[in-house]
């Protein structure tokens, strides 16, 4: 039997020219309502994405590293 990877999903927010991690959960609806609490106080939109990733801290780390770099 194969083993189903759960996804994690990081909202992240750009704070001095680079994205950070601000809310992260295993339910990516989570992830939107917390961007939309954000969206409300007035970030704007092209300062939130949110990343999908392996729930390790190593593949989080990855794919906010290549979010920065692109």
């Amino acid at each position: 039997m194969a083993t189903v990877r759960q996804r994690f999903w990081t909202l992240v927010i750009r704070r001095g020219g680079h994205f950070c991690p601000e809310f992260g959960s295993f339910v990516r609806g989570e992830a939107i309502v917390k961007m939309s609490e954000l969206r409300r106080k007035g970030v704007p939109r092209t300062d939130l994405k949110i990343i999908a990733s392996d729930p390790d801290l190593a593949a989080m780390t990855k794919g906010l590293e290549a979010l920065n770099d692109a």
